[in-house]
Formats: C-alpha cells, sequence, structure tokens
C-alpha cells in the first residue's frame, strides 16, 4: 500500500497577520458565522466552529479593550495550537474556497471588461467612417479582445489581403474553411485582427492559444439603413474561430 502525502494546513501563526489583527479577527469570524448559520446538528464540526468564533470575537474585544496586539496575538496563535479541536482546520478549508471563489469573479470581472472594451473599441473606429465604408475601411470593422494579455486589436475587412505579414498560424486556421457566404474569409475583419494579434503575442503554433480566451466584436454597415450595426461572426469566420474557441457577438 502506497503512502498517502498529508499536506500541512497553515496553522495561525501563518495566517493571523502582524498588524490589523483586529480587523483580521472580524472578517475570520464574519465568515464563519456565514457558515455557522446554516449548520445542523449533523454537524459534527459545529461546536468546534462556534467555539473558534467566541475566540475570535474574545481577540477583539482584548484589543478594543487595551491589550497590545502582539499580545492578544500570541494568546489566540497559543490557544489555536494547543486547544483548538477542529474549528481552525474548518476555518482554514472555507477560507481557501472563498479566497478562490473571489479570485474567480475578478478574473471573470476583467474578463467582461476587456470583452466590453473590444466592443467600445470597434465602436469607436466605425464613428471615424460615420458615412459607411470608404477607401480606408471596409464594410466591417471587428474588435478582438484578448483576455489573457487584456490588449484588444481592430481589424477591418479587405485589410487582411494588403497586410504586409499573414501570419503562418492565420494561414494555417484558414485551412480548410469553406466559403459558404459570397465573400472569401480572408477578406473579414476578424482576420486582420486575429492577424494582428498573432503577430503582437509572438505565436508561432496554434497550441499556443489558449481555448476561450479571444472574443470578437464586428461592426458591419447596413446599406439599407446607411448605419453600421453589431453583429456576430459570419460563417466562414465561424469555422475557424470554433477551432480556437474564440467568442463572437
Amino acid at each position: 500500500m502506497s503512502e498517502q502525502t498529508h499536506v500541512a494546513l497553515p496553522t495561525a501563526d501563518d495566517l493571523v497577520p502582524p498588524a490589523g489583527v483586529k480587523t483580521w479577527a472580524f472578517g475570520a469570524r464574519t465568515l464563519l458565522k456565514g457558515f455557522y448559520d446554516k449548520m445542523t446538528i449533523a454537524n459534527k464540526e459545529k461546536p468546534y466552529v462556534e467555539l473558534l468564533m467566541t475566540k475570535l470575537s474574545r481577540l477583539e474585544s482584548a484589543i478594543i479593550g487595551g491589550t497590545a496586539e502582539t499580545v492578544a496575538r500570541t494568546t489566540f496563535v497559543e490557544w489555536v495550537r494547543d486547544e483548538d479541536e477542529g474549528g481552525w482546520s474548518y476555518y482554514v478549508q472555507v477560507k481557501a474556497a472563498e479566497d478562490l471563489r473571489l479570485a474567480r469573479e475578478a478574473r471573470e470581472a476583467r474578463r467582461q471588461e476587456i470583452i466590453g472594451k473590444a466592443r467600445s473599441e470597434a465602436v469607436k473606429a466605425r464613428s471615424r467612417y460615420s458615412s459607411g465604408n470608404n477607401s480606408a475601411v471596409g464594410m466591417v470593422i471587428s474588435g478582438l479582445a484578448d483576455t489573457v494579455s487584456d490588449t484588444v486589436y481592430v481589424g477591418t475587412s479587405g485589410a487582411y489581403a494588403y497586410a504586409k505579414v499573414q501570419h503562418p498560424v492565420m494561414k494555417e486556421l484558414l485551412t480548410g474553411v469553406a466559403m459558404v457566404e459570397s465573400w472569401p474569409v480572408t477578406g473579414c475583419a476578424e482576420v486582420d485582427a486575429m492577424n494582428q494579434f498573432l503577430i503582437a503575442r509572438a505565436i508561432t503554433r496554434k497550441a499556443q492559444i489558449e481555448p476561450g480566451t479571444l472574443y470578437f466584436h464586428a461592426e458591419t454597415w447596413n446599406e439599407k439603413s446607411g448605419k453600421w450595426q453589431a453583429r456576430g461572426a459570419c460563417k466562414n469566420c465561424g469555422q475557424w474561430l470554433s477551432k480556437i474557441e474564440a467568442g463572437h457577438g
């Protein structure tokens, strides 16, 4: 039978800060209370969590009452080390889970922010051509959000054909793309934006593009209404975008 590796949990001395102890204790107690209030008698750790909450409250009160932070901290750390029966390990686990949740939320918020920037940059670009396409801009403007580097690229339809560098990975992505629209995929604004991204990030292989990290937003000129309007990628581009799991809309 192979031995199991047990990872030691952080101790109170590891996690309780040397300064701002009262604020830390209040935060720890508040976090625990959220879980404690949902516990029933079936939760065997409930009495130990309740005891830890009481100790945290006393830690706060001691500091408010004039006890030096260092003294109050030492008393609490020693209690956890010598007398705690499970409340601390419960706290460490729920705190780790909460930190992970908050980190995920922060990453998603940042992702949505950069996606929003792709939209706003495409709209900003179209505002320079309020009368529609001309020799400087084609029928479509596409913003590309790279949520890894927090960078936005703006491409225009027709520009890829005249690009000084047509990236080899772009050519690879376009291989096998069927022409299901009435225009070639190489004329699409998304291709121009993607080509810029590949060059800027010095990508050498398709595998370096992390799936789901790119988002495209297109603005297309509607000749009937004489206005720009938002749209998703065309059916030509949809084929190669699916290869890298890129979003669009």
